[in-house]
């Protein structure tokens, strides 16, 4: 088996992928853009170390990124080297396991996406499964247990090359400030290798819920399960948290997790809300306060860039978001954040007209009497009051924007939906 990893068709799919996916170095400081080079002179050695057993990974970089709930996550940044060999590993893996996996399994596979877990979800309420567990595992990506993880690998790997290398990942150390420190338990997020051990011991959670008849759609670690009362709720959670701590050794967040009902759920960024007999999908409240934080950094007053630049900026985001959640019914959603985003750049406007002389020319331009534009350019208003005012409103409009190329979230999800393609 490690011969067909390290064989050189497969490698160079893993060398593809890792400089495609770029990402910081690890430890060594080696970028991606180094690796050919390293490989050209190295590979065979590199080769030789792995199949006799000699080779030992490099410790993985720590890094932690706040989350949008507060907290930090934890990612462990492996070097380029054993990105390669992770990466060489789970490509050759995968296939192996794929037919194994819960068709209700949506993260990190192929041709599964979090959408069609959200659109599976949607199906179950509008069949009538309308109490919701939704299951929160604290910090699982760290928590992994590595004797069951290994234990389980070796149901289906009998190279014990390869059962080495990957317990030698597992247990490789994290370096933070300078210092080394083992690693005992988890598969940080980060490792190419990480998703694909996540699924194979998460797959025993779906098993069990599969061999019970419960309906569920699982993406990573966020699960949700569907059933038909408050009762069956209560008691679904009680024996899948006492399998998840007794039997997979994961920890069940206790505040996160809950019993709710479809209009308080938060599935993926998405929630729901009932129209007629239907259930339909919306974006999370949480969803639209993240998106409103990222607008907010991008419409800083005192950041030195022209407007033109700076709604370059905002359409990257806003079409990536506007990408994610077309399949919502959004459309106020999308017309308020656009006007949240029109008054943050008139604001940032009237600040570089900077005196009131620059801003009564410019609203003379605009076509503003000279009266007005006196009055308006000497008001001691705040920015946020000015730029809701009727004066800048009517003349710093939504065609002006227009003319800077602010497409914007409506415009966008309009053309989106118009557009979008069936899923299944």
């Amino acid at each position: 088996m490690l011969e067909e990893i390290l064989d050189i068709r497969n490698v160079q799919s893993a060398f593809r992928q890792v400089t495609a996916n770029k990402g910081a170095g690890g430890i060594d400081g080696m970028q991606t853009d180094e690796l050919r080079d390293y490989l050209n002179i190295n590979w065979q050695t590199l080769r030789s170390d792995i199949l006799n057993g000699s080779y030992r990974p490099s410790a993985v970089r720590k890094v932690e990124i706040p989350k949008s709930g507060g907290g930090a996550r934890m990612l462990g940044i492996p070097t380029v080297i054993d990105r390669l060999i992770q990466q060489s590993i789970s490509q050759w893996l995968s296939p192996k396991y794929e037919g194994d996996f819960s068709f209700s399994s949506y993260g990190f596979r192929p041709k599964r996406k979090a959408h069609q877990a959200v659109l599976k979800a949607q199906e179950y309420l509008n069949a009538g499964y309308t109490w919701i567990v939704e299951l929160d595992l604290d910090k699982f990506f760290d928590r992994v247990n590595h004797d069951k993880l290994m234990c389980l690998l070796s149901g289906k790997i009998k190279d014990k090359r390869t059962l080495k290398l990957i317990r030698l990942y597992l247990s490789s150390g994290m370096m933070e400030n300078g210092l080394v420190s083992p690693r005992k338990e988890g598969t940080p997020q980060g490792s190419p290798l990480s998703p694909l051990l996540s699924n194979i011991v998460l797959h025993e959670l779906d098993a069990k819920l599969e061999e019970r008849g419960h309906k569920f759609v699982r993406y990573a670690d966020d699960c949700s399960i569907y059933v038909h009362s408050r009762k069956s709720a209560d008691r679904v959670m009680d024996n899948i948290t006492s399998y998840l701590e007794g039997g997979l050794k994961l920890k069940v967040n206790r505040e996160k997790s809950k019993v709710s009902r479809p209009s308080q759920s938060t599935l993926l960024g998405f929630s729901f809300y009932k129209t007629g007999k239907d259930w339909k999908m919306r974006i999370a409240t949480k969803s639209v306060k993240i998106i409103k934080q990222k607008l907010l950094g991008h419409t800083k007053r005192n950041d030195p860039i022209t407007i033109i630049e700076r709604i370059r900026k905002l359409d990257m985001t806003i079409r990536g978001w506007v990408n994610y959640f077309s399949i919502a019914g959004a459309k106020h959603v999308m017309i308020r954040l656009d006007e949240m985003t029109r008054v943050r750049l008139r604001m940032i406007i009237w600040k570089q007209w900077k005196n009131a002389g620059c801003r009564s020319r410019n609203l003379i331009k605009l076509g503003v009497g000279k009266q007005k534009a006196f009055e308006w350019s000497n008001s001691r208003k705040s920015y946020c009051r000015l730029a809701r005012s009727p004066i800048l409103q009517g003349n710093l409009s939504i065609e002006y924007f227009a003319k800077l190329k602010y497409i914007g979230f409506a415009n966008y999800y309009y053309w989106k939906t118009e557009h979008q393609t069936k899923l299944f």
